[in-house]
């Protein structure tokens, strides 16, 4: 299966949304990071794996094809084939989903960021990367995107590695699908990467 088209464009995109928030980052000096976790008690052989979605009903969705175009690039670029269709050794199970909550109020104006920028640090813990310049304090709503993918061993569904990527994005930033090649970028790097261990991963 070949991503290379649509690897291009999604990896453009997400330089496109790194860039812009390096506007922000000049002013305050804070890298955006994902909140990155993972699992795995074996070694895992590198070989045919199928994509599939968590939620059937996203089988042939775009959006679907969005979110396992930039976890195939990934699962490639470590040394997997990716396959169009089963049999495969193993099955890579891909969820994406999308959490709000509100933040403390900011102040109105201008700010700096990716059309509301990123929040750095622990997902829900850190600090937005914005200038805000005068105006009355206002509620936020910051939202969370999360990837998840689940590589099992086909036939017996015995899990093998599990990943979760997790970033903030402010309101009227990018979040969901969007955001899929910046996750599955964090979340791979270093693959497998330490087991059963929270960590920040630089968004670069």
């Amino acid at each position: 299966m070949r991503f290379a088209p649509a690897e291009r464009l999604a990896r453009a995109s997400a330089r496109a949304i790194v860039l812009a928030a390096g506007l922000a980052l000049a002013a305050c000096s804070t890298t955006p990071t994902a909140s990155v976790l993972r699992f795995h008690n074996q070694p895992i052989s590198r070989a045919t794996v199928y994509i599939q979605p968590a939620n059937p009903q996203m089988a042939g969705s775009l959006e679907f094809r969005a979110q396992a175009n930039a976890v195939g690039a990934e699962l490639q670029r470590n040394g997997f084939t990716v396959v169009q269709s089963p049999p495969a050794q193993f099955n890579a199970i891909v969820n994406v989903q999308t959490s709000e909550r509100m933040t403390a109020g900011r102040q109105s104006g201008v700010s700096i960021g990716v059309g509301g920028g990123f929040s750095s640090g622990n997902v829900g813990m850190g600090t937005s990367v914005q200038v805000p310049v005068g105006g009355q304090s206002r509620p936020n709503v910051a939202t969370t995107t999360t990837l998840s993918v689940s590589i099992v061993q086909s036939g017996t569904n015995t899990a093998v590695w599990e990943g979760r990527s997790s970033l903030d994005t402010e309101a009227g930033g990018q979040s969901g699908t969007a955001l899929t090649p910046i996750l599955a970028s964090t979340m791979f790097q270093g693959f497998p990467g330490p087991s059963g261990q929270t960590v920040q991963v630089p968004i670069r």
